[in-house]
């Protein structure tokens, strides 16, 4: 189910355009299992993910701005914080009516790679068929250094990144455990969880990496045909020389 009430989150306030950026091998999972991954928070590269920023977290030690709130009260709160990492799931898209180029060298390994275009309005679709509880948000970019996150909720933050990330133009579809412990999709000790969708609804196009062979092109052609999907393959021409 989706629930995009909660006051830390700020989901788009109209559709928009959003892009996942993946090897086939991703692609494929996808077509064949139907189910959408959500990789644990503390999985990620970025060794700031779910932590307060510093600005933030002197102003908590700060007698003179914390309420005059205990150390001890202090320390309890950033140590639930990284206790939370372990409870949260995210989906991770970038937002942009336009391919990346910085996104292709980013995220795929090889030349073979694709990135699946949907929108906004299709993942939330997919959100609220499922049993799991989820919300969407943008990420906020912050210089760490200087801006403190909110402290009012343990989700913002999930929902902030530092500015050297601010390329990524980022969307998080965010699962917490704690608010599906009673569902079998969600276990203590998991290091993702799956959301059922129907890739023909959420997929719009597929678009195929600018440096990827013209057979790659038609493998994957060949392959979205196979799993019965009728969305247009577009093969990137990001590095074709310009015909004028």
């Amino acid at each position: 189910m989706l629930d995009n009430t909660h006051p830390c989150f700020s989901p788009p306030k109209s559709n928009c355009t959003l892009w996942r950026y993946m090897d086939l091998t991703k692609l494929l999972s996808l077509l064949e299992n139907r189910k959408l991954f959500f990789p644990r928070a503390d999985q990620f590269e970025d060794p700031y993910e779910g932590s307060w920023s510093k600005a933030g977290v002197a102003l908590m030690r700060d007698p003179a701005t914390n309420g005059g709130a205990p150390p001890e009260m202090i320390n309890q709160l950033l140590q639930a914080a990284e206790m939370q990492r372990r409870q949260i799931y995210i989906s991770c898209w970038f937002i942009s009516e336009h391919e990346s180029a910085a996104m292709w060298k980013l995220y795929l390994q090889s030349p073979e790679g694709i990135a699946i275009r949907s929108d906004h309005d299709a993942l939330v679709s997919a959100l609220e068929a499922s049993p799991l509880r989820a919300r969407t948000s943008s990420v906020t970019y912050i210089d760490y250094d200087r801006t403190p996150i909110p402290f009012g909720n343990l989700f913002f933050p999930f929902l902030h990144k530092r500015l050297s990330f601010s390329h990524e133009h980022e969307l998080r579809a965010v699962i917490w455990s704690k608010e599906n412990i009673n569902l079998s999709q969600v276990s203590d000790d998991a290091l993702s969880v799956t959301v059922d969708v129907v890739p023909e609804d959420l997929i719009k196009a597929v678009h195929v990496s600018p440096t990827a062979p013209r057979w790659f092109g038609t493998l994957v052609e060949q392959l979205l045909t196979r799993y019965g999907l009728a969305c247009p393959v577009e093969r990137s021409g990001l590095y074709e020389r310009p015909s004028f």
